[in-house]
């Protein structure tokens, strides 16, 4: 995986998280895997086609989701998840992977991003066809958003 796809990703989560949740973000180590994916239990997962292919997943807990949700929903005590957190979430991961595909873009690799897709889960496992993932575990006051990124350049 080209590292021109990565840290689009990387800056785009500093840049939201910093900037909407007023808060300091930090990144884990990188760290490449084999599909599948193990994911937490709320799912993120969107799409990217054009000059590049493949999926981003965030993946967060529970309790992470919520703290997301209550950010996105202006301070607004979110207690569960109910559609409103479910929206919230997935906003954050258009957001996000918005910011990403626009800076992929300036960089000369068009794409398409899908709508995202929601899984809630204590077991979830995403399997990504013939690519390695990158993993990316964000760290900030709301919690844990790890990122998985599994993207390659159109043949």
């Amino acid at each position: 995986m080209k590292v021109e796809f990565i840290n689009p990703f990387v800056s785009a989560a500093y840049f939201v998280l910093e900037r909407f949740g007023k808060t300091e973000v930090s990144r884990g180590d990188l760290k490449l895997i084999a599909s599948p994916i193990e994911g937490k239990e709320v799912n993120t997962v969107i799409g990217v086609n054009g000059d590049i292919l493949g999926q981003v997943i965030y993946s967060m807990s529970k309790e992470t989701a919520l703290n997301v949700a209550s950010l996105m929903m202006m301070g607004m005590p979110v207690t569960e998840l109910d559609e409103i957190c479910k929206s919230a979430v997935n906003e954050l991961g258009n957001i996000i992977t918005g910011n990403a595909a626009t800076e992929l873009g300036n960089s000369g690799f068009f794409c398409n991003l899908t709508p995202p897709t929601l899984f809630i889960g204590s077991e979830i496992q995403v399997s990504v066809r013939d690519m390695q993932v990158l993993i990316i575990p964000i760290n900030s006051d709301l919690g844990e958003l790890t990122i998985y990124v599994a993207l390659r350049e159109s043949p």
